[in-house]
């Protein structure tokens, strides 16, 4: 499976660009372009979104405006792209594994694998965090409170969604004993439940945590990406913590790749003027203040990356999780 991390990413998409690579602004058609995020608006892949491909308007010929359009772990959004024109005027920003293996649970009538790479922007992971007002100091601590009975509950996203994965294979091979899994819209949904202790466990990314924890209403736990997390560099991971190693399931379905993905049979005249105006964006020092400020990881993978990454989820996936299982459970 195609993953990066803070030391290592894929060049391939950059080479190929590099050699032909103009100004998108004069590539590109004056055409409007719609950005469909499948999930919550104020989520981290909305932020993510909406900060860097905010920042490569002024790379691109034509305006660029938001839509959000959550459901299904991204799928219901995806979808809409997925059926709609392949002219250019429309992509959609999902996050390898998630939505991909949302798909592969679920099935829905379209084909994922048939989407068009357009870009990968940069990466964050999920983690385990808590209502503060529990002081959960660590991993070994949480594990006791639900051995214990003090909780039996963890949230996250919809069942057959990617959050629904981490947590079984967080119960089956990691060692966490929650008993119910509580499902939720979004990412911020999710926030807001254990902020206010609707429920005091939740699963989510360390961007999605990130205003919770700075208010002192949500506690990090454990990262679930052994390179750790740059919203949080004090939280220890899962492996450091003794509960798996990197490479570990948990480790691999834990990493979000932020990117973007065009309509089945968008002509890569239609893609390139959006993929070097991202390009342009990760450069900038609005961008890059965004990265130091947030600690989230922005890092350029052109569109052969996209695709590169799509087919290695699609092939990965099913090798570390039981898909069978999770269809009959949700």
């Amino acid at each position: 499976m195609v993953r990066t991390n803070r030391r290592t990413f894929l060049k391939t998409g950059v080479v190929a660009t590099a050699g032909a690579t103009m100004m998108a602004g004069c590539l590109g058609d004056d055409d409007d372009l719609t950005v469909t995020v499948p999930f919550g608006e104020g989520g981290g892949t909305d932020t993510f979104a909406r900060e860097v491909i905010g920042a490569a308007d002024e790379f691109y010929d034509g305006s660029i405006s938001f839509e959000n359009e959550p459901g299904e772990g991204g799928l219901v959004g995806t979808q809409e792209v997925y059926n709609s024109e392949p002219d250019g005027s429309r992509v959609v920003v999902f996050n390898p594994p998630s939505t991909p293996t949302s798909w592969l649970v679920q099935e829905p009538g379209f084909d994922i694998s048939e989407m068009t790479g357009v870009s990968i922007m940069g990466f964050f992971g999920y983690m385990i965090y808590t209502n503060s007002d529990y002081e959960v100091e660590d991993m070994d601590d949480l594990v006791d409170r639900f051995e214990d009975g003090e909780f039996s509950q963890i949230a996250g996203q919809g069942q057959g969604t990617m959050v629904d994965v981490v947590s079984r294979v967080l119960r089956d091979d990691v060692g966490l004993p929650w008993e119910t899994y509580i499902a939720y819209d979004g990412g911020g949904d999710v926030t807001e439940a254990v902020m206010g202790d609707e429920v005091s466990v939740g699963i989510g990314t360390d961007t999605g945590a990130e205003a919770g924890v700075a208010d002192g209403r949500l506690d990090p736990v454990v990262g679930l990406v052994s390179d750790g997390s740059g919203v949080f560099p004090d939280m220890a991971t899962f492996d450091e913590q003794g509960y798996g190693e990197p490479g570990d399931p948990i480790d691999i379905l834990s990493q979000l790749q932020v990117s973007v993905w065009a309509p089945p049979g968008t002509d890569r005249d239609d893609i390139d003027p959006l993929a070097e105006a991202i390009e342009e964006a990760t450069e900038t020092d609005e961008v890059q203040q965004f990265a130091e400020d947030s600690g989230n990881v922005i890092q350029y993978g052109g569109p052969d990356d996209a695709d590169a990454l799509l087919a290695d989820v699609l092939e990965t996936v099913p090798q570390v999780v039981d898909l069978d299982e999770i269809r009959a459970d949700a």
